[in-house]
């Protein structure tokens, strides 16, 4: 059931951003930080999503990525799929309609992935697993893409940082840090949904979208979606699965998707702020301590640790309807789930 009374919290991260200092005393500044941090840390614990303002990032900026996509994906077929998947290492570039699979269903959109830069010495390289160890292929058209869309990836991660930062407060830690078209029912295979139900396998995801209007929905506690309509100026976040670990289940990732039945062709952009290649995620032991406050039956890891790049790749590896350029590939890594890191009760 849809309720559309229903609506995500509104965060400032604006204390968190390096300026701050600069116009709040020292005192405001500690204040304002633990009441975004309190805010954040409910946020996190009732819904999973949250939209943020304060973000520093102008409208100009956030609609000239948005308007690059949509020149990109007016192109011809035969243009876009000069950075097909299939030519690099079957996840950086682009993907057409229907490529993207969610539990195993097509998805309807079409879309461009970008990763960070993987280096010879990259332990994907050592391993000789294709998937993600290609190089970031930009369209030629519209030909300022890649330059706005690399400046706008480090304006993401400063972004990435602050909330991380707004949500280890908020975990009583110190502050370190932890294109759709409209659906058609006439086309090929099974497609039902613009992006079906899923959680992000990340650690923190950040959604610049169009002012498009009742398409992404959020899954909440009480069995019910969400519609999650933009707001000018506000980025949607959510957070990741990785989060789920972390914090031993005190935030968990929350199901959503996307139902696209407008006549327009909806345009969003989301950014993954992610833990490094190598980096171990394991339930934080001061948020098994929290846990254990009420009860200490409940003092106990959730999750057994994982390496973040084994999860990644995996799930990179089987999010795409590409089977028939795998064969002779590389071997692809094994797919890992948040259940299949649960420890026993």
């Amino acid at each position: 059931m849809i309720t559309p009374h229903l609506t995500l919290p509104i965060i400032d991260i604006s204390p968190f951003l390096p300026n701050a200092a600069d116009i709040l005393d020292a005192e405001t500044l500690q204040m304002s930080k633990l009441a975004m941090a309190e805010l954040v840390d409910a946020a996190c614990r009732d819904v999973g999503f949250f939209y943020l303002v304060g973000h520093g990032v102008s409208e100009e900026t956030r609609k000239q990525v948005l308007d690059l996509g949509r020149k990109f994906f007016a192109l011809d077929l035969d243009e876009k799929e000069k950075i097909s998947i299939t030519k690099s290492d079957f996840a950086r570039g682009y993907q057409k309609l229907g490529q993207n699979v969610t539990k195993y269903e097509k998805d309807w959109h079409e879309a461009i992935d970008f990763y960070s830069p993987v280096d010879p010495s990259h332990p994907l390289m050592e391993r000789k697993i294709r998937t993600l160890t290609g190089e970031n292929q930009f369209p030629e058209v519209p030909k300022n893409f890649r330059e706005v869309y690399t400046q706008y990836v480090e304006t993401m991660k400063g972004i990435g940082f602050a909330v991380m930062r707004c949500i280890a407060l908020g975990l009583k830690l110190p502050e370190s840090i932890i294109g759709y078209p409209p659906i058609s029912t006439s086309t090929e295979g099974a497609v039902g949904k613009s992006c079906g139900e899923h959680s992000d396998y990340g650690c923190l995801t950040i959604l610049n979208t169009d002012d498009t209007p009742d398409a992404l929905q959020v899954f909440s506690k009480s069995g019910e979606w969400i519609t999650a309509n933009p707001i000018p100026g506000a980025f949607v976040i959510n957070i990741g699965d990785m989060l789920n670990i972390w914090t031993n289940d005190i935030y968990q990732s929350t199901l959503h998707r996307v139902i696209h039945t407008k006549s327009n062709y909806r345009v969003s952009l989301p950014f993954f702020f992610e833990p490094n290649f190598d980096a171990i995620i394991e339930p934080l032991e001061v948020c098994i301590a929290k846990e254990s406050e009420n009860d200490s039956n409940l003092q106990k890891k959730k999750y057994r640790p994982v390496v973040f790049g084994d999860h990644i790749v995996g799930k990179v590896a089987s999010n795409f309807d590409v089977k028939e350029s795998h064969e002779g590939s590389e071997p692809v890594a094994k797919r890992l789930d948040l259940k299949s890191l649960q420890l026993d009760a």
